[in-house]
């Protein structure tokens, strides 16, 4: 019986830590966006408190490529960009998808599992890595 009771006690804080952030010195990612001809943008009318749909652009002369599954999610908090201990922890895979040079592409998202929901008014942002590089779109919740 005790050990059952450790056992829920574990599962239980690894849960409640995962929707919590990752740190309180802020992200990792300070510099974003770097790359020009590069964007991400949210989708008109596809944000959810659970998820959304992205648009990935490549406007330049090259073809990039850009992690199938991987993303990170982060909550502006006191200031400064904070991610989620979910995305940050997670085991993403190392595949990547190519994008051609004038292409978009729609991502679509569900940080319920990692993050949990948005709360309406706060601000978030998304990061995927292109060519390795740190791409991020800002947005409010729903």
């Amino acid at each position: 019986m005790k050990k059952c009771l450790i056992f829920l006690i574990s599962v239980l804080m690894f849960l409640f830590t995962g929707c919590g952030s990752s740190n309180s010195e802020g992200t990792a990612y300070t510099e974003v966006n770097t790359q020009e001809g590069i964007t991400l943008s949210l989708k008109e009318d596809t944000l959810k408190s659970s998820a959304g749909t992205f648009i990935l652009t490549n406007d330049t002369k090259e073809a990039v490529s850009y992690g199938a599954k991987e993303y990170h999610f982060e909550q502006m908090k006191d200031g400064q960009w904070q991610e989620f201990a979910g995305t940050a922890q997670a085991n993403w895979s190392d595949e990547e998808v190519a994008l051609e040079s004038g292409a978009s592409t729609e991502l679509s998202y569900n940080w319920k599992t990692f993050c949990g929901n948005t709360t309406k008014g706060e601000q978030y942002r998304l990061i995927i890595f292109v060519n390795e590089s740190p791409v991020a779109v800002e947005f409010t919740g729903a």
